[in-house]
C-alpha cells in the first residue's frame, strides 16, 4: 500500500489529482487542506487543518506517508493571501519540505510555472527544463513561483536522497478555474505592447491534474517537467478567443504608469512583466512526453473557448 498526501485539496486542482490517484490500485489518498473541497473526491480521507509545518509532520508519521504532492498555492484559484502575515506561498512551501524530511518522506512533487524562465528576445523558441530561470518578476505569484524553484534547488542539494518534482504548468483554465494569465486574457481591453505579438501557452486543469498524477505515480522521475497544451497562440489569439479584446499601448504608455493614475488603471495590474508582452516564453514539452507518457487532451483554443461557453 503506497499512501500519498495532496495539499490543497481544497482547491479544484487538488480534488482532480487527489480523485486520479485515489482510482489507482493499492494507493491509500489523504487529502489535507485549509478548507475542505465543495464536493470530496471518492476514496480520499480528508482533513482539514492549519497547514502549519508542525501539524503536516504529525500527519505525515501518523499516516507513514510515502510521497506528497504539495499543491496548496494561494494565486491560482484565490488571491494571494498577502494581507495574512506569514502565510504566503514560499512560507508554506518551506514547512512542506521541512515537514517531509523530519518524516523521513522521499518523494515530493511540486506545481511550478512555465512562466518561471522569464520572457526574452535571445530565448530558443522551445524552451527546455534545462534553461536558466528568470532573474525577478513583479511582486505576486510568479515571484512566487520563482523563489519556491530556487528554494527547492537549494534544498535538493544539501538532501541529494530526496526525489523532489516539479511540474511546470502553463497558465491553467477549466472547471471555474482561471489564473491570472488566462483573466488577463479574458479582459476587454486587455493592454497589449504595440507591434509585439509573442506565441503564449495554456493548460486545460484536466491535463494538469493528470500530468501531476503521473509524475506521482513514477517514482523513478526527477527534477522538471514542463506541461502545456499545443500547438502555442500568439498573445493576441488568446485573448479574442477568450473573449477579450487586445487594445495595442506603445511601450511609453506602460512606462508611465507609476506616474499617471488615468494610464495605471486602463493597464491593471499585470501577472507578469512587461518582457511577457514583448517575448515569448513557451517551454517544451518532449520530456513530461517521453518519460511521463503525458500528452495533452485538449487544445489550447479548446480551452479557452470553454471561457466563453461559462458565461452564456
Amino acid at each position: 500500500m503506497t499512501t500519498v498526501l495532496v495539499t490543497g485539496i481544497g482547491g479544484v486542482l487538488g480534488s482532480l489529482v487527489a480523485g486520479i490517484l485515489a482510482t489507482q490500485p493499492r494507493m491509500r489518498v489523504i487529502g489535507v487542506g485549509r478548507v475542505a473541497p465543495e464536493q470530496a473526491p471518492a476514496d480520499v480521507e480528508m482533513r482539514v487543518c492549519d497547514m502549519s509545518g508542525e501539524t503536516l509532520l504529525a500527519m505525515m508519521r501518523a499516516a507513514h506517508v510515502d510521497a506528497v504532492v504539495h499543491l496548496d498555492i494561494s494565486g491560482e484559484e484565490e488571491a494571494l493571501p498577502y494581507e495574512i502575515p506569514g502565510r504566503g506561498n514560499v512560507y508554506r512551501a518551506i514547512e512542506v519540505l521541512g515537514a517531509c524530511r523530519a518524516a523521513g518522506v522521499k518523494r515530493i512533487v511540486m506545481r511550478s510555472s512555465t512562466l518561471v524562465y522569464g520572457a526574452r528576445a535571445d530565448a530558443p523558441l522551445f524552451l527546455p527544463e534545462t534553461a536558466p530561470l528568470s532573474g525577478g518578476a513583479p511582486a505576486g505569484l510568479l515571484q512566487d513561483y520563482i523563489e519556491i524553484e530556487r528554494l527547492v534547488a537549494d534544498f535538493k542539494t544539501r538532501h541529494p536522497n530526496m526525489r523532489i518534482t516539479m511540474v511546470r504548468c502553463a497558465p491553467v483554465a477549466g472547471n471555474g478555474v482561471r489564473s491570472p494569465v488566462v483573466q488577463f486574457f479574458c479582459r476587454r481591453p486587455a493592454p497589449v505592447l504595440a507591434g509585439f505579438d509573442p506565441r503564449v501557452q495554456v493548460l486545460h486543469i484536466h491535463d494538469a491534474a493528470v500530468a501531476l498524477a503521473l509524475a506521482t505515480l513514477n517514482d523513478q522521475v526527477d527534477g522538471a517537467f514542463n506541461i502545456a497544451a499545443h500547438p502555442p497562440l500568439l498573445l493576441s489569439q488568446a485573448i479574442l478567443i477568450s473573449g477579450g479584446q487586445p487594445l495595442p499601448l506603445p511601450l511609453l504608455v506602460f512606462q508611465a504608469t507609476s506616474l499617471l493614475e488615468p494610464v495605471r488603471s486602463l493597464i491593471g495590474a499585470l501577472p507578469f512583466s512587461i518582457e511577457h508582452l514583448q517575448y515569448a516564453c513557451v517551454g517544451d514539452t518532449r520530456r513530461a512526453a517521453s518519460e511521463l507518457c503525458w500528452e495533452p487532451q485538449r487544445q489550447p483554443d479548446e480551452t479557452l473557448r470553454e471561457l466563453v461557453a461559462e458565461h452564456v
